[in-house]
């Protein structure tokens, strides 16, 4: 994705981004009921996160100026499977991973921003119902996330160009996400990977290098 493609994209999301806060700030002195409202004060939660993504998708142009810190992705999975809770009820995260996984030395915004599109996307593509699973392991220097669901899988000839900017196989998808999510694993040494089960469903596998590798 070159700096123009960036610079489209944003302009786009900060003017929406911008509508939206406004809304809130004036709903937010008009009702002041809306404060004890659970889902109000997350709403401005996932607004405020929606800002620092569009601040961090604006320094995606160099994904080598990354702030890296040891983390554990089982952790960073179970977080991001119980905040999809709200958006998808109906929707079961069933995760296995091996005792005493090694840490990844990542980036945890952007490494966030990443899976949280590839979970969203199995989400979405069972129509927020069923169950993802998710399988962590150790392999050798890195761990390996895989995320499989039964939504159908993806049409044969969009499987070449998945990961191309702006593709995209939903009614209303921008053909952002797995193109960004694919940039931010390979900037922190991975690899970002899709095998496809027309009919069936859909595992989009992931390797991190271990800390220290």
């Amino acid at each position: 994705m070159n700096t123009l493609e960036y610079h489209r994209i944003l302009h786009e999301i900060k003017n929406t981004i911008t509508l939206i806060n406004s809304s809130m700030q004036l709903l937010d002195g008009n009702c002041p009921v809306l404060k004890s409202e659970y889902y109000w004060n997350n709403l401005k939660h996932e607004i405020t996160y929606l800002k620092n993504m569009v601040l961090e998708i604006s320094k995606a142009g160099n994904l080598n100026q990354l702030q890296k810190e040891p983390l554990h992705i089982s952790s960073m999975i179970e977080e991001i499977c119980h905040s999809m809770k709200d958006t998808y009820p109906d929707l079961e995260c069933r995760i296995q991973y091996e005792n005493n996984l090694p840490s990844v030395s990542a980036d945890p915004i952007k490494l966030r921003q990443a899976i949280l599109n590839l979970l969203k996307n199995s989400a979405e593509a069972q129509n927020g119902a069923g169950y993802i699973i998710i399988n962590i392991i150790s392999i050798n220097t890195a761990v390996q996330t895989s995320i499989s669901d039964s939504g159908g899988g993806i049409p044969v000839d969009f499987e070449d160009k998945i990961f191309d900017l702006f593709t995209t196989t939903k009614n209303q998808g921008t053909g952002l996400g797995l193109s960004i999510a694919k940039q931010i694993f390979e900037c922190h040494g991975g690899t970002l990977s899709l095998n496809n089960y027309p009919g069936r469903g859909c595992t989009f596998t992931f390797s991190l290098p271990v800390s220290g590798k």
